[in-house]
């Protein structure tokens, strides 16, 4: 068996490590592109959570979206395909995916709150949520406490950030476990008004059945949601997401997005 010197060794160690030393040199690693490191090099890899539309929801297999189109313009620039993975939305809530390198970025309409910001990065907001007033013809409400004065029976969805917003407003409300059963609620005349998400009621509202609700109100409770990202890759891959957020409100291409997947930009008051 051939074996080598131990001088020849030494000077291929040498090479070795004067190579290594050169790429770090160049302030590149493994799995970066564009300054940005990714779990997998080849690709960015997003975490969501389907059926949620209008953001993220699965069609013939493949994976649309609001969310999902925003991610395609990230990956685009950066010049690698989008793979898009469903998870449990528990462990993608609580950012276990992003901790264990499933996933670049967790979408999948997540609010943004201090407790969570504590533990994982966030993108810059880039979808403000605005409660709707939906009914019959009738007073505008523009806020819960207009509401509230007026005595109406107001429907809310359970559990919901909408439902505890009117409720910390110290208004009472019927709850209903999904917008389907709130629209249900509203036509049977179990409550006089309901209060929901903009996207929900625009798709109430694209339905020739539903001809006779109207807006009532709208009002913002303060809720954003972000991007999830792991404080480890941070702030290389959140910046980048931040300037691709920034440059498609400029460009125009974020509402483009916004109105084919929800519909007309909302004005909260």
């Amino acid at each position: 068996m051939f074996r080598r010197s131990p001088a020849r060794l030494s000077q291929a160690a040498a090479v070795v490590l004067a190579a290594s030393l050169g790429a770090a040199g160049c302030g590149a690693r493994e799995g970066e592109v564009k300054g940005v490191a990714l779990v997998d090099r080849s690709r960015l890899t997003v975490c969501t959570h389907v059926p949620n539309p209008p953001f993220e929801e699965l069609r013939k297999g493949r994976f649309v979206g609001f969310d999902i189109d925003l991610m395609r313009l990230v990956a685009k620039r950066l010049g690698v395909p989008l793979k898009v993975r469903q998870t449990g939305y528990d462990p993608l809530r609580a950012g276990s995916a992003l901790s264990a390198s499933r996933c670049d970025i967790a979408a999948a309409a997540i609010r943004i709150t201090p407790s969570r910001a504590a533990d994982v990065g966030f993108s810059k907001p880039y979808f403000d949520v605005v409660q709707i007033v939906v009914g019959r013809e009738g007073p505008a409400y523009a806020t819960p406490a207009a509401l509230k004065a007026a005595h109406v029976r107001v429907g809310t969805q359970a559990l919901t950030q909408g439902e505890r917003y009117l409720r910390d407003a110290d208004l009472d409300t019927v709850s209903f476990k999904t917008p389907d059963a709130l629209l249900a609620a509203l036509r049977a005349g179990r409550v006089d008004v309901v209060v929901e998400d903009h996207p929900i009621v625009l798709r109430w509202q694209r339905d020739p059945a539903n001809r006779d609700f109207v807006t009532r109100g709208r009002f913002g409770t303060g809720e954003q949601y972000g991007f999830m990202i792991s404080k480890d890759t941070a702030p290389a891959l959140t910046d980048f997401v931040d300037r691709t957020l920034d440059r498609a409100r400029a460009d125009g291409s974020y509402q483009r997005l916004y109105e084919k997947w929800i519909g007309p930009l909302p004005t909260a008051r």
